[in-house]
């Protein structure tokens, strides 16, 4: 069946993007590039997915089909989560910090499985508040997107040095979470999808907002670079609510005909097994961040061609 794999690509290179992010590409050879894109441009990919994603949730809900879309997520998850369990899992103590440490981990997930956690959280929201008028969903989107960032800036410039709260702000989970990131782009692509607004809209457009969200990334990554004081990382920017969507509607006008998924399967496998490699990379290799990135990339791609291989009888793993 022919269908149009723009998306698929999209998806590919937000992957791609995600391991240059946790890489630290360029870090080695300028700390401006190094922040343009690794606290800059990449940071637009896992909105991006959570974009898609709701998108194709509202014929799932639509359908009355999402305790099946649930429960596949959910298995995929602890596939991960235990195929990762080396790196995060050890048996607590009788201690509370151990025992609630352990708990932070399984609800939130390891590294970049946060995601998929994210995701399942942002999925169930949308389910109880689906009776809900659009105008009703645009109002949880921006009261919840912004509660994250304001979080996120008061802790990145450490408005509250030196208090518990500023602790606290300074938890990525406390921002980063299914609440205050994940269900607000999450619940755009369901939006979308809705009221077909990517039909509404011309490339042309699309490609300019596209544009202009983008130069307003670069100005405010930019802006957090030039503070003296600012070595944190940001994953809540304004401008992203407004990037964002604009790069997906860009990619559903541009149309790339093909008859295969194995695009879109790379970029699952990719997204999974990177960390993966980069721990074994960091582990017995000393190469710098943008070598790092690239090797990192190679390697996860040939994973990829094997999981994709062993996902034709076991689908649950990408």
């Amino acid at each position: 069946m022919d269908r149009n794999v723009s998306l698929d690509i999209l998806k590919l290179s937000m992957a791609f993007m995600v391991v240059g992010l946790h890489a630290g590409f360029l870090s080695e050879i300028s700390a401006l590039g190094s922040y343009l894109t690794v606290q800059g441009v990449f940071r637009i990919a896992v909105p991006v997915f959570l974009i898609i994603n709701g998108f194709y949730f509202f014929p799932v809900l639509a359908k009355g089909r999402q305790t099946t879309w649930l429960k596949r997520v959910f298995i995929l998850y602890a596939v991960w989560m235990l195929f990762y369990s080396y790196f995060w899992f050890s048996l607590p103590s009788f201690s509370l910090k151990d025992i609630i440490e352990l708990i932070k981990n399984i609800i939130v997930g390891y590294h970049h499985l946060w995601y998929i956690a994210g995701m399942l959280g942002a999925a169930l929201l949308l389910c109880a508040l689906q009776r809900f008028s659009s105008t009703i969903l645009v109002i949880t989107i921006v009261a919840t997107a912004a509660l994250g960032i304001l979080i996120q800036y008061l802790g990145n410039y450490h408005y509250f040095e030196g208090s518990r709260l500023d602790n606290f702000f300074n938890l990525n989970w406390f921002h980063r979470n299914a609440l205050f990131f994940s269900y607000p782009f999450f619940c755009i692509g369901f939006l979308i999808n809705k009221h077909r607004i990517h039909t509404k809209i011309s490339l042309t457009s699309a490609t300019t907002l596209s544009a202009l969200g983008l130069a307003f990334l670069l100005l405010e990554s930019y802006i957090n670079y030039s503070q003296a004081s600012m070595d944190e990382g940001f994953d809540n920017y304004f401008s992203l609510l407004i990037l964002c969507p604009f790069v997906f509607i860009t990619f559903t006008k541009i149309k790339v005909s093909g008859n295969s998924k194995n695009i879109a399967l790379y970029s699952s496998a990719v997204y999974f097994i990177h960390s993966f490699f980069l721990s074994l990379l960091k582990m017995f290799t000393d190469v710098e961040a943008t070598m790092l990135t690239a090797l990192c990339i190679g390697l996860s791609l040939l994973a990829s061609h094997f999981l994709i291989r062993v996902n034709k009888k076991l689908k649950f793993i990408l």
